[in-house]
């Protein structure tokens, strides 16, 4: 799938409202989803962020998917940190089904940057 960037529309990361955010996480349509994930993955309790994302990136919806998958590489870049046992074993799902390579790829990208490449927190 191609995607015409004359349709893309761009939006700052919203702050964290932590009650409106879960709610349009659990309720949302799929734009919710997407924008709540994205809020979480970048605030301040990078493991939960990361337990949120490592959820959501098995989502069968492809937005909600690649955006989890995105959030990882955003708590590496952000945080420094990330758990590249929960990397390895989602990346090894997700390629098995064909799906998401560039996602994967810009997420390992980030970690290897931010993460692996500055000695950081790889736990």
């Amino acid at each position: 799938m191609t995607v015409d960037p004359k349709t893309l529309v761009y939006e700052d990361v919203r702050d964290l409202d932590r009650s409106q955010t879960y709610k349009d996480l659990l309720q949302g349509d799929v734009m919710d989803r997407v924008r709540a994930i994205l809020s979480i993955s970048q605030q301040d309790d990078w493991h939960f962020a990361q337990d949120v994302c490592f959820k959501y990136a098995r989502s069968p919806d492809p937005d909600i998917r690649n955006i989890s998958i995105t959030g990882l590489g955003h708590i590496a870049r952000i945080h420094g940190a990330i758990n590249m046992g929960s990397v390895w074993k989602l990346v090894g799902n997700l390629r098995h089904t064909g799906r998401d390579d560039s996602a994967i790829e810009d997420m390992l990208s980030d970690i290897m940057v931010f993460v692996a490449r500055q000695g950081r927190r790889a736990v």
